[in-house]
């Protein structure tokens, strides 16, 4: 019986081809988003499944009290717990101890790149499964293991063990090992470089004792045999001789949990301090995206199953006239949607592949490790998928009387006049274009941020990093000598890149005891401010003469710095004396509030002062319509004949910029989902309007015979369709403009979308409109009468 129900289910599918190649392709394309969705999911549930002893390694966590009686729960702890757990030697194994935040810029001598990881014990590679493909743990002062795609990063196919890589804050670092490539395994841990514990404390000597430093990571692998219950009782025993010997300023108390390594990914406790591990509420949004993006596929199938539903009632009402009973109707209206789903399950295989060619988010995980439990889900998925969406025209279906179905007084499916199917074309639209302006928004904000040159200068600037032996005076005079350069500055960092940081203060305040401000700096001359062609609302730019040993006195600050040390008018600031450090120094010029490191931070103080020792890069101001190969060549000459062993590095600023902002992987993917769920809704509006059009030709045939014109005709058969699409625009758009708004708040310097965006979408949304209904409504005004007679006599 099964096999006739697949038998009838090929062959009705087979005869209304275009119903279901769209149905296919809509519940396809959804289908491969769905499945990135699914492995994202997944994953989080997988991460850190790997480990040699699941059974006994435990985190600790900390839940810190407040003195107003408020509980935080963190997923670190103080640096010295792990010390104290590993004099337990009874019960615990092995302890690893990790502590965030290591990383910058490093330098192999040839390049630089930025690198972030972690420092590490001993522990954390007996405990956990990370191998090394090359070389030894980090265990030494100033040792590290690199990942193995930072290795090849960095060194290519050259063997990198006893190698160094050089952070110019923190020191040279000697490169001990290279850790094997995960696959698909995925960790919280994850990290391009660790560096050995014992380096810690030469960086922070005044953290390591710190009971309230709450920024290790601390684990603890218990011994065979030792029930965790051993484990509560030992950090219940810390926590007590805490409150004995530990000074609580700040806070109230503390205490300290275990948490099974199974149990960190998801969070499911809302843990603070918690990178690298997938909130309890981002899977939501994962499975809800998962379910809008299905939803508008399955309203699809709806939508056109209720369309034609008036030849499938005869059907049901021939076949209930034979003896058929009713869950057998629904069952054959539930194997045909199952069947459209499993080939639409094979185009979206196809698209997660192709999205995978397309879109590279280092965020976004194309592998899992159980792959069988993955397509067990997919398949599971394609089946649910096909169920829900069957389900509702087969109760509908099944349901028809086959008396008023022969008699010819049923029409079409649906409920009730309302037009539950106009309804779900709505719906489809509003979800298209709110992802169409919320993505507009956000490319708004983007290339705001890639091209804006109200901040500062990028246009028309070459940086050069200095190297380490490079004499700034003597390339500065050569590169004097090219006539293609208007101006050269030196800065110690180009901005919208890593400041110094610096507490000012007036020197009257500083004097009555008060507290300084936190303020970023860049070492810079009067070039350099001149080529960012910053905005001075008073006074003027640094000192010029280089023969002035006391320049350095000098500086200039922003707006922000002049509020935040009590002076009411920047124009009453300038030559006043105030505290940089503990170095006083004269305000001479306050330039406009600018964006100088992240869009999204907040304004703050800024200090610009002379300080050659601290000049890291030169930064060029070349003549408009210079030709940058041949400049670049001519500057890479003067490089290797002052600096023959030093490799020369440049980056034209703008270019810079504009890679860093819009070679953005989170706008592909934007686009890649308002792309299927634009074919969607299309795909669904094509399905209705061709139905519709063609139940209509003999009124067109008849209208036509009476004198109706090309126009007329036009209006009559698409005024419905068209209604549908402005109600959705009318819908969609405010809805999409509120949610770029809070987008763009989360930066303090955004950009202000224009009209042209919503005409711009609105442009899209009539497109659609004119591919999908005016081509399919022109073709059926285009019914030649005598043709359709004929065939109906």
């Amino acid at each position: 019986m099964l096999r006739n129900y697949f038998k009838i289910a090929w062959r009705n599918l087979w005869k209304h081809r275009l119903f279901t190649l769209i149905n296919v392709i809509g519940l396809g394309l959804a289908m491969a988003m769905c499945l990135l969705i699914i492995i994202q999911v997944q994953s989080g549930f997988e991460k850190d499944s790997f480990h040699p002893y699941p059974d006994r390694t435990y985190r600790i966590i900390s839940d810190v009290t407040n003195p107003d009686g408020r509980t935080f729960s963190l997923a670190s702890t103080p640096v010295p717990l792990a010390d104290k757990l590993m004099q337990e030697q009874s019960s615990v194994e092995d302890v690893a101890q990790v502590i965030r935040g290591f990383g910058g810029s490093f330098s192999n001598r040839i390049k630089s790149l930025s690198a972030w990881g972690q420092y590490v014990s001993p522990g954390y590679f007996k405990i956990f499964y990370f191998p090394l493909e090359k070389g030894q743990p980090a265990i030494a002062p100033y040792t590290v293991v690199l990942s193995h795609e930072m290795a090849e990063r960095f060194f290519g196919n050259i063997d990198p063990i006893g190698k160094t890589l050089e952070q110019k804050d923190i020191g040279t670092f000697t490169i001990t090992g290279v850790f094997a490539p995960l696959g698909e395994k995925q960790s919280h841990l994850d990290a391009d470089i660790v560096v050995s514990m014992s380096t810690y404390p030469l960086l922070n000597t005044s953290a390591q004792n710190e009971w309230l430093n709450y920024n290790a990571y601390t684990y603890v692998l218990l011994r065979k045999g030792t029930p965790p219950e051993q484990l509560d009782r030992m950090l219940t025993e810390v926590r007590a001789d805490n409150k004995k010997h530990v000074d609580f300023t700040g806070i109230k108390d503390h205490r300290f949990e275990r948490q099974r390594l199974s149990e960190i990914s998801p969070d499911f406790r809302g843990l603070m301090n918690n990178p690298g591990v997938e909130p309890w509420f981002k899977l939501l949004v994962n499975i809800i995206m998962l379910l809008v993006i299905i939803s508008l596929a399955i309203f699809n199938y709806t939508n056109l199953t209720l369309t034609r539903s008036l030849s499938r009632t005869r059907e049901v009402g021939v076949r209930k006239v034979a003896g058929a009973a009713r869950w057998q109707l629904v069952m054959q209206f539930l194997i045909e949607s199952v069947l459209i789903s499993f080939c639409a399950l094979l185009i979206g295989v196809v698209g997660l592949y192709c999205m995978k060619s397309f879109i590279h988010a280092r965020w976004l995980i194309w592998e899992v490790q159980h792959p069988f439990l993955l397509w067990s889900a997919f398949i599971g998925f394609a089946i649910i998928t096909g169920l829900i969406a069957g389900a509702a025209p087969a109760r509908i279906l099944s349901a028809a009387k086959p008396v008023a179905v022969l008699k010819g007084v049923l029409g079409p499916a649906g409920f009730g006049k309302i037009g539950f199917r106009k309804a779900l074309i709505v719906v489809q639209f509003v979800v298209s274009l709110v992802f169409m302006v919320g993505t507009a928004v956000m490319y708004s904000q983007f290339r705001y941020m890639a091209t804006d040159n109200d901040n500062f200068n990028r246009k028309d600037i070459l940086n050069i990093p200095l190297a380490e032996s490079s004499q700034y005076p003597l390339l500065r005079n050569e590169i004097a000598k090219l006539s293609s350069v208007n101006s050269i500055g030196a800065t110690s960092a180009p901005l919208n890149e890593a400041a110094g940081r610096a507490r000012i203060t007036r020197q009257e305040r500083a004097k009555e005891g008060m507290d300084p401000l936190d303020a970023f700096t860049y070492a810079v001359d009067a070039a350099f401010i001149r080529n960012m062609k910053l905005t001075f609302v008073a006074g003027n730019n640094l000192p010029e003469s280089s023969a002035d040993t006391t320049k350095g006195r000098f500086v200039v600050i922003n707006e922000k710095a002049v509020a935040s040390l009590g002076i009411t008018d920047p124009r009453s600031s300038i030559g006043q004396t105030m505290m940089l450090d503990s170095n006083e120094v004269i305000i001479a010029g306050v330039v406009k509030n600018f964006n100088f490191m992240r869009y999204e931070m907040p304004v703050t103080p800024l200090v610009f002062q002379y300080d050659p020792t601290a000049f890291k890069t030169v930064s060029l101001l070349v003549q408009k319509g210079t030709q940058q190969e041949a400049f670049t060549a001519s500057l890479q000459n003067i490089w290797k004949k002052l600096f023959p062993y030093e490799p020369f590095l440049y980056s034209w600023y703008e270019k810079q910029m504009y890679d860093r902002y819009m070679e953005n992987e989170d706008l592909k993917l934007n686009g890649v989902i308002i792309l299927i769920v634009f074919v969607i809704a299309s795909l669904g509006m094509l399905g209705v309007v061709t139905h519709s059009t063609e139940k209509r030709a003999k009124e067109v045939v008849l209208r036509k015979i009476m004198g109706a014109g090309m126009g007329q005709l036009m209006h009559i058969l698409s005024w419905g369709f068209v209604k549908l699409m402005l109600i959705a625009a009318l819908i969609g758009l405010p809805l999409g403009a509120f949610l770029g708004s809070l987008f763009l708040h989360i930066f303090t310097y955004h950009a202000s979308p224009g009209v042209g965006i919503y005409l711009m979408c609105l442009g899209s949304l009539a497109l659609v409109g004119i591919m999908t209904i005016g081509v399919q409504v022109y073709r059926t005004a285009l019914i030649n009468p005598a043709n359709t007679l004929r065939q109906d006599s």
